[in-house]
Order: structure tokens, then sequence, then C-alpha cells
């Protein structure tokens, strides 16, 4: 080449050198107008316009700018830019559901949107600009937003202990205590009340392998000879699930099961004399029967009964349920069971009550012949003497199905780890999850439903056996696993964890050994501790008059004739009755009640006379409480109050029923000093002679 032409372009490379400049001036144009018709600014633009057809635009408008905006919370490393397109969420006057999203304001949370951000509680991508990123699974995200119906797992990454605003949450973790799921799996459950399932190391001396293989079998329900369901083996909540077992597994379980006797039951032997003058007589069953309902077991446990052509459940769900329990346990396990249940299980729930022989030889001739069923075992194959080959089988099959990490027996040790670690699987993306051939939708929730509701459905070989769930309940589980998330790597963030408070409640002494024998806190709550199937008795000693205490635990009277559930008859002696009444009395007091108020003894007829038209005419009280034999049956019966109330508990509830039992459905009223006072006056006169009270007594009692 010419060293005149060297340096010189080529027309043809001057043409695409043209070309290029013109689509890069091109891109340089759209690149622009692509920014300012993006998804983020219409929004914005959209809700100024929104906003300028509102009476209150100037306040609409007032923190209004063109921009992003951005909440950081560094504490949680959150950048949230949600309320980008978000712009109403904290004004008020967006609160009405004609509004159109995504304008219209949040409803009302504790915590305040601006300084929270959205993705915490919604979860989300905060940094995204796009609808569809910051929405949904994406291949740059998987953290799509958590559906609203399970919102309250978001709550239960920070609120360890239960809290009143999110019920599905405080149900879904009382689930995993309740069945037993952490025995399995590693996961955060907070402290609550948790009844062990049963120690079987002497199974053998309670139920026979025949009935052990018909539980194994179908531990849910129970059959008639016709294959109609009866009964639910255990209707309420069903805490043994069913295994896929065949029948040589069931056949080497239930051997194994049945030669466990490692104690002997024991010397609980009925009174010879007792036997002999009660064996004959026809009515001993049915007198067992009358004894049986007297004690009020039935607040406990479940028994199936048949009015009108219906058979159904009555009684309680914290025991189980006893409709067919003589077809299964033998009669000397039952009367050594009745006469002391800790002799059996160290850690029984049920109380030790002070049977007389007479009573316990008549209730159990009621529990072995009518609390039966001839066919209950009419489909279960004939059972030969266990062979060793059986029993070797069994044991390994009993570590190896899972059993020993919920039952205990003596001499296996339960696996460690026996299902995955769960203590963080709310963060689980998709890609982390197997869904095998499953045919549902590629979500965390779907999965863990799926999971929940049949195991096998993502993984054919899983060792989880098969729940029998509700809907909600299932529901309540999911959001409970949901809230178990990675947390963030941050020291700060442990400022924001509100931390389960520990509310155990163990008294000394003479009164602990009574609260531990006949298990209070089943029923009843002490400083946040226990059950809520009975009145809390923290504040007792600021309620109830001594003499009243004791009269109640000899003898439980009917205070609230609404309730399905009564107080048992514990048989208290009269120095167990006094124990527990000075403890109570000393001790569970409220700082809210003054035990001496100054008008506490100002009283007269005229006084009594106000207080009686204010109850009748004025505030109409008689619409919840009955007195006499007339009156609602939402509160409790006030025919006895002045012998039960103390005169300052009734001024103090009267002021303020919610300070003294938060969230008690009586209304709070208004009254005047005077109005309390006359009303005071009015209910401490009601008093039951000694005879009508015994007599309200007789039909049972619920505090």
């Amino acid at each position: 080449m010419p060293a005149e032409e060297m340096g010189k372009a080529s027309r043809k490379l001057r043409l695409a050198f043209a070309i290029s400049s013109v689509v890069f001036v091109a891109v340089l144009a759209i690149s622009p107008l692509k920014d300012y018709f993006a998804p983020w600014r219409q929004y914005k633009r959209a809700y100024a316009r929104f906003a300028n057809t509102r009476p209150d635009t100037k306040r609409l408008l007032a923190d209004y700018h063109s921009g992003i905006d951005q909440i950081w919370i560094p504490e949680l490393k959150v950048v949230d830019r949600c309320t980008t397109c978000h712009q109403g969420i904290t004004q008020p006057s967006l609160m009405d559901a004609s509004v159109p999203q995504p304008f219209r304001a949040h409803p009302s949370i504790p915590h305040h949107a601006l300084d929270w951000g959205c993705v915490v509680c919604h979860r989300g991508q905060g940094l995204a600009t796009e609808v569809r990123e910051a929405h949904e699974t994406t291949l740059g995200w998987e953290q799509p937003l958590l559906p609203t119906h399970f919102i309250q797992a978001s709550c239960g990454v920070c609120h360890q202990s239960d809290i009143p605003e999110t019920p599905q949450l405080n149900r879904g973790r009382q689930l995993l205590v309740d069945l037993n799921c952490f025995r399995c799996h590693r996961m955060n459950v907070s402290e609550r009340i948790y009844v062990p399932p049963p120690d079987l190391s002497n199974i053998g001396h309670k139920a026979s392998r025949e009935w052990i293989y018909k539980w194994l079998k179908e531990p849910r329900t129970i059959l008639d000879s016709d294959g109609n369901v009866v009964t639910n083996g255990y209707a309420n909540e069903p805490r043994m699930p069913q295994f896929r077992l065949n029948d040589a597994e069931l056949r080497d379980l239930s051997a194994f099961l049945s030669t466990r006797q490692n104690e002997p039951l024991g010397s609980h032997q009925i009174d010879p004399r007792i036997v002999a003058a009660w064996q004959k007589k026809p009515d001993v069953a049915d007198q067992g029967e009358t004894r049986f309902r007297q004690m009020f077991c039935t607040t406990c446990h479940a028994v199936a009964v048949t009015r009108a052509g219906q058979t159904q459940l009555i009684g309680g769900n914290i025991g189980p349920e006893l409709t067919k329990i003589g077809s299964k346990v033998n009669e000397d396990w039952l009367i050594a069971w009745l006469r002391n249940p800790q002799s059996y299980f160290g850690y029984a729930q049920m109380p030790r009550y002070q049977w007389s022989d007479e009573d316990l030889y008549k209730v159990s001739r009621y529990i072995m012949t009518r609390l039966t069923d001839s066919d209950l075992l009419s489909d279960v194959p004939k059972m030969d003497p266990p062979t060793p080959a059986e029993i070797q089988a069994g044991k390994q099959l009993f570590v190896g199905k899972g059993c020993a990490n919920c039952h205990g027996i003596q001499g296996i040790k339960a696996p460690k780890e026996f299902g995955p670690d769960l203590s963080a699987v709310g963060s689980k993306t998709v890609s982390e999850l197997m869904f095998g051939d499953a045919k549902i939708p590629h979500t965390l929730v779907d999965y863990l439903r799926s999971k929940i509701e049949n195991p096998t459905s993502v993984n054919t070989t899983a060792a989880m056996p098969q729940y029998h769930l509700k809907k909600e309940d299932v529901s309540a589980l999911i959001t409970a696993l949901l809230s178990m998330t990675r947390r963030p790597d941050a020291p700060a963030f442990a400022k924001l964890v509100v931390r389960a408070t520990p509310s155990k409640f163990q008294p000394a002494g003479q009164f602990g050994e009574l609260y531990d024998r006949y298990k209070c806190y089943l029923c009843h709550q002490f400083n946040g501790y226990g059950g809520t199937l009975a009145p809390d008795l923290s504040f007792e000693g600021s309620r109830a008059q001594k003499a009243w205490v004791v009269s109640f635990l000899k003898n439980p009277q009917t205070l609230r004739p609404a309730s399905t559930f009564r107080m048992p008859q514990f048989n208290f002696t009269d120095a167990e009755a006094s124990t527990i009444t000075d403890y109570l009395e000393m001790v569970m007091q409220s700082p809210q009640v003054n035990p001496n108020p100054d008008n506490s003894s100002k009283t007269s007829p005229e006084l009594v006379a106000l207080g009686k038209q204010l109850y009748e005419v004025k505030y109409q009280c008689q619409s919840c409480h009955t007195i006499g034999a007339t009156g609602g049956y939402v509160g409790p019966n006030l025919s006895n109050l002045g012998s039960w109330m103390r005169p300052a508990w009734i001024a103090a509830w009267l002021k303020n029923p919610q300070a003294l039992v938060p969230g008690t459905i009586e209304p709070r009223r208004e009254f005047t000093d005077q109005e309390i006072q006359a009303l005071s006056a009015f209910l401490m006169t009601l008093k039951q002679t000694p005879t009508s009270a015994k007599a309200g007594s007789a039909a049972g009692g619920s505090r």
C-alpha cells in the first residue's frame, strides 16, 4: 500500500462507524425515556394525581418527592424501597377500601411503617424497583412476598413469647409441642407446658399384645364390627400419628412392647371385705358410674354417649378419651393407676385422688364392664406368644421408626437428629427444597403444607408418620414453621428480639407438694404459668374469703352455670384444704386491690337499697349474672357472693375489671365512687343459707 493511502478509512469502515454512532445515540435517547416511563415513576405520578382529587391534598403530598423512597434499617440489614410505590401507606384518610392499590393505607399495627418498612413483615425484595422483582420469585431472588394468611409468622422472628395479636402463630407453636415435633426435629419452640407421651417401659402390665397391634395399625379411629367409626381414639388432639406398618412389622412391634414389664406393678389391692360386700350387688356398676360423674372425670376425659340415636363425645381433652378403655387395660393396672398414677409414670399429669376402697372398687367395675367394646379386637389376627426373633425385630423397629424419640423405654436411647433441622426452615428457598414428583406449586408454603398433610407426597421414603389435622391447624403449623428463619447476622438485632419470659411457677413447702400432687397448674394459672381451663388464681388471696375457699375445696360449687367444665372432687382433707387456702391468702395477692379500703365497712340499709336499684334498673346486671333462680348465664352466679368475695376486690373490680383480669368480658363502666360503694354494699348481702348452698353444690361446680 502506498504511504499516502495509509491511515485513510475505507468507505465501508466510515459507513459502519456512522451506523454505530446513530445506534449509540438512539440507545442514549432510549435510556432516559425508559427511566421516565419506569413503573415506579408511573405509580408516583399516579399517586400525585390521585392526591390532588382528595380534600386533604396538602397533607397527602407533604412528604412527596419525585425520586425513590428508601428506608434503611441497619440492625436488620434491610434496605426497603416499597414505599416508593405504596405512597399512602401511613395516611389515615386512605384506609378506606375504596382507595385503589397501591395507595391504600396499611391497617393499624403496633409498628410504624416508616420506621420498619415492609419487607420485615411481608418479606420480598426490598431493593427492587420493579413489581415482579419485589413481589415474586425470580432467577435473582427466591424470597417472594409472604401470603397474607401467614403474615403472623413474621412476628415470631422477634417475638419469642405469645402475643395476643398472633393467635394463629401461638396455636402453631403449641401444636409443635403437643405433637412432639421437636422430639425429631431441631427447632425453636418457646417454653410451654409439655405433657410427654407415655413411657412404655411397663406397657406390658397395662395392655395386651392384641390391643397394641390394633392401636399401632390405626391409632385414631375405633371401628365396630361393620367397619363404622363409633368414636375417635383421641378425638380432640390426635397426638399419636399413623405409621405405615405392614402386618409383619405390626406383629414384631406388638411382640416387643407387650413384653415390656421392667418393674413390678406393685400392690394396690382393694380391701377384700369391700370386694366381698359389693361384688354380688347388681347395681355396683351403676353406682360406679354415679361416682365417676360426681368426681367430674369428664372435665379432663371425653366419653362417648348415645343420645337420640346419635353417638357423640362429651368431656374435656386434657386426658385420653375413655369410651373403650375397659377393653384396653387390665383391671389390676387400672386399680394401681387410680390409686397412684405417679407410681406408674413419675411425670403423670393425673392428680392423685384420695380414693376410698369402696369408691375405687365401684369406679373400676364401671370402667371394666361399661366402658368396653366386644368388637374392638375382632379384626386382630390370632397372636401366638412372642418369639425372641419377633422381640428383637420389634426393638429395632422401635428405634428405626422413630418411636424412641417420643416414648421412653428403659435401656433404649433415642437417635439424635432423627429428622431434618427445621430451626431455619422459614428462610429456605425453593432451590433448597426437594419436591420430588409432587404436583404442587413450587413455593415454600405449598411444600410445608404438602409435607404436613401427606409426608410421602414429596418424599416416598419419608420416615415422618401421617398426622390427621384440621385445615386451621395445618395453617397454624405452617405459620409457626415460617417464623423460624435465619436471623440477621448483626449484633444490633439481639436488641430487637423479644425473648420468651420464663414463667415456671414452682412453690415450695407443703403447698408445693399439694400443687404438684393435684396438678393444679393443668387448669389454673399461677403468676403467668399454667393452663387456661379454669380461672387464674394469681390474685385469689385478694379475691376470695378464706372460709369460702375451704368450703369450695371440700365441695366444689356451681359458679358459672353455662360452663361445661367442673372442678373435680379431690376429697381434700381438712389439713390440705387449710394449707392451700393459707398459701393463696398470703401469697396470691393483687397490687391493684387495697386490702383495707376506707369504704369497705361503710354500709346502711339505704346504701344497700341504692345498690339493688343500680344492679336491677340502671345497669341491669342481671342480663349476665344470676341471683337465685333468675338472671343470665354469661358471668358467675352471684347468689352467694357475700360469702365468697372480699369487699375490697368487689370495689376494685367495679372500678376497673381489666386491671385485675386483662381481657375479661366484663364491661368497664364509669361508676361513681358512691355507686361503687352502693353496689358493693348490696352484693355483700347476697349470702345463701347452708342448706341452699349444699343443694346448689350437688350439681357440681366450676370456677
